[in-house]
């Protein structure tokens, strides 16, 4: 028999201040106190940015998620009378003619929706096994389009360097993985573009804290914290902050580089 769905109407309510007002300094921090397996449990049938599942965490969800006709149309599931839905931020585009004459679509910002339920909420099939997308070194640097040159340099203390779209890791560096990962975060976040010197040595703190909470953060998702010393990359990124809060821009960046980056390296392609 055919499995029929309907449309659900959410209604109408005023978004919780806490999750109105969420700024990504606060979502950077509840990513950083992220268990490492609670990644791939809201990446399980849906991908969602690392934003959104730290709103999810500040709504007390640890469990998958999905939307009301996804559950119902890909899994078999109903939405049981009563449940509530959570809130996670939705893009929001505007269509616009470029330099060129052709017509794109634009961010122009976010809107929180409340849109997702937990599989607590729901009844029905049981959920399919879940087998977590591999990550490859190699396929983030081919998808990222960086290059990986010699490491020439005299100091033996430097653990690795990165300019325009290229980096270079120390063969004796102590932990290469961590260190890649934050060379890669410094191209990402365009440390290493054209003229972008003297803007990182004027504001050298705050780029080295967006590359290495990147890594801190990649390491911790893909299951590598024996391959680091998580104590040791905390300290480094105090020691440059100097106690300052990183600025909602610089917290913001961080979430989009980590990700890009585990996107990039991941078996299967996913959509925003």
């Amino acid at each position: 028999m055919e499995r029929k769905t309907t449309k659900r109407r959410y209604e109408k309510a005023e978004v919780p201040a806490e999750l109105a007002e969420a700024t990504n300094t606060e979502l950077l921090e509840q990513v950083i106190n992220m268990p490492g397996e609670l990644g791939d449990t809201y990446t399980r049938f849906i991908n969602l940015s690392l934003g959104n599942q730290a709103l999810l965490m500040m709504q007390n969800v640890f469990e998958p998620v999905n939307t009301f006709r996804r559950w119902g149309e890909d899994f078999g599931r109903d939405v049981k009378k009563g449940a509530r839905a959570k809130y996670i931020r939705r893009p929001l585009f505007k269509k616009e003619v470029n330099e060129q004459g052709k017509e794109e679509e634009k961010l122009i910002g976010f809107k929180l929706v409340k849109c997702m339920f937990g599989v607590s909420d729901t009844e029905g099939d049981p959920l399919p096994e879940y087998e977590a997308p591999e990550w490859s070194q190699s396929r983030a640097r081919q998808n990222l389009n960086i290059t990986e040159v010699p490491f020439e340099e005299l100091d033996g203390n430097v653990q690795g360097f990165s300019y325009a779209r290229n980096l270079a890791i120390n063969p004796v560096a102590a932990f290469p993985l961590k260190t890649w990962l934050h060379e890669a975060s410094h191209i990402e976040a365009g440390h290493t573009g054209p003229g972008s010197h003297e803007e990182y040595l004027t504001h050298r703190g705050e780029k080295e804290f967006e590359a290495e909470t990147s890594a801190y953060i990649l390491m911790h998702r893909l299951g590598a914290l024996a391959l680091f010393n998580a104590a040791e990359s905390r300290n480094y990124v105090q020691s440059w902050m100097r106690n300052k809060k990183p600025t909602p821009e610089s917290s913001g960046r961080v979430l989009r580089v980590s990700e890009r980056i585990l996107k990039a390296g991941r078996e299967t392609d996913t959509a925003e």
